[in-house]
């Protein structure tokens, strides 16, 4: 597998985590994964005294095509050694497995491509007496991108943010890892409306197989505004989005999961607007019911509210939020959350951001992060497989969201579990606060690292593309 570094950062398709508004506190604290989760709250941690735990990869290139590829990574955050097997699926028929072990604080990267011949495949792990954290990296000339992976398939998942403008390319990657034949209806919304093509009602996904769809093939070409639900009538699936940006303003790469659930909140860490920054966020809703978005912004140190005016939005309809648009938003960085406002789980929020570094434009996609549903828990800290593979600045954004000062300590995993870095250690966190930290320490380049906040926090990495 070539691993092509390009001369940029960009926000990593991988910041998954949670946020809430209030002071509630939870009664069972967790260590947050940057991973997703087919049950409605993001980060998930897997219980570790169950049997077995699984993890599905939306899935990476791995046809063999010059600079294009991916790999698996299985992180063990526990002082004692973890047995896997890996199952790696690419078209019907078309399966390979292997059985791994990673040694305590330890990690395994399994190389797709290397693996198995297919357009894209899927890797399904499942991992002896729970624990362990997955995540994917694909590969391609227009970028890297990172993106967890879940810990459940779903029989629905919904997307908000699509780009099929000018050049640029999207596709849906579908992967069944069951044994039975799963069927879905795919859906889709641009600016124009919503979309049921008939050819995808009753659309087949073979058991233990990848299929994908690309959305200029249904009608969903040369649009800047693409949403799109993929709902099973028979089985459960893995959905993930592969998005090569070439034109419309945008380059670049990504590959991420889709959500497995609608929610009332999706909260952002790192919105930043400024001159070489664009910076938009789609907002889906897929429901028969018209529903009413409140955008709110934090983490700014002006001391002036920014007052926003809810967003309507149609059913079965998406429409997008620019806050460079508002008057009286200071450039630099800051945090947004969406809300119903009423408390209707009935919306799914991404974020794309484009900025421009040294003459060119890097494009990226997130999805939000709700806290988890019913208790409201959110992490004080956060565990991250895959970090910076080289020096880079500014590599973690940490939002507090309690109205108290924090600090934050981050350690680099190594043989012997995390291990302090002298000038990542009670860093200050103002009070609703955001953060940035500098990934430039040989101790944590390279490394899985922990991140751990005196209060509660939302963690997104910023990689180099």
């Amino acid at each position: 597998m070539i691993l092509r570094r390009l001369p940029v950062l960009a926000v990593a398709v991988a910041g998954i985590g949670g946020l809430v508004a209030g002071t509630r506190s939870a009664a069972e604290p967790a260590t947050a994964l940057f991973s997703i989760r087919a049950a409605p709250w993001m980060p998930a941690v897997p219980a570790d005294d169950v049997l077995t735990s699984s993890w599905f990869c939306p899935g990476v290139p791995a046809a063999g095509a010059e600079g294009t590829g991916g790999e698996v990574v299985i992180a063990n955050p526990g002082d004692a050694e973890l047995r896997a097997r890996v199952a790696i699926v690419g078209g019907p028929g078309d399966e390979v497995a292997r059985a791994v072990t990673v040694e305590p604080f330890g990690r395994v990267s399994i190389d797709i491509d290397e693996e198995i011949d297919a357009g894209y495949a899927s890797a399904v792990v499942e991992i002896d007496g729970g624990g362990g954290l997955v995540e994917q990296r694909a590969v391609h000339p227009a970028g890297t991108s990172v993106a967890p992976c879940a810990n459940a398939a779903s029989p629905a998942w919904y997307l908000a943010e699509g780009f099929t403008a000018e050049d640029s390319v999207e596709q849906l990657v579908l992967t069944n890892p069951y044994d039975w034949a799963a069927t879905v209806d795919i859906g889709f919304a641009t600016a124009e409306g919503s979309r049921q093509p008939p050819e995808l009602e009753g659309f087949p996904v073979p058991a233990r197989s990848v299929k994908v769809v690309d959305m200029a093939d249904i009608a969903a070409r040369d649009e800047t505004e693409v949403a799109v639900n993929v709902v099973a009538t028979r089985g459960s699936l893995v959905v993930g989005r592969a998005q090569i940006f070439d034109g419309g303003g945008r380059l670049g790469y990504s590959v991420a999961l889709a959500s497995p659930a609608l929610r009332d909140q999706w909260w952002f860490a790192n919105g930043l607007t400024g001159a070489d920054v664009q910076e938009r966020y789609s907002i889906y809703n897929p429901t028969e019911d018209d529903v009413e978005v409140i955008p709110i912004v934090l983490g700014i140190t002006t001391s002036e509210f920014i007052p926003i005016e809810p967003i309507a939005v149609q059913a079965r309809q998406v429409t997008t939020f620019v806050p460079a648009e508002v008057d009286g938003m200071p450039d630099g960085r800051h945090a947004m959350v969406f809300s119903t406002g009423d408390g209707t789980q009935s919306v799914v929020v991404e974020q794309a951001l484009t900025r421009t570094i040294e003459g060119r434009a890097t494009s990226s996609v997130l999805l939000g992060a709700p806290a988890r549903l019913g208790d409201g828990y959110v992490a004080r800290q956060w565990q991250v497989a895959i970090g910076a593979d080289e020096p880079t600045t500014e590599g973690i954004v940490v939002f507090n969201i309690d109205n108290s000062d924090a600090t934050v300590t981050v350690e680099a995993v190594g043989a012997d579990g995390p291990e302090p870095v002298a000038a990542l250690t009670d860093l200050r966190l103002r009070a609703g606060g955001l953060l940035t930290v500098d990934l430039t320490d040989p101790a944590v380049v390279g490394r899985p690292v922990v991140i751990t906040s005196t209060s509660r926090v939302f963690v997104q990495r910023l990689l180099p593309r």
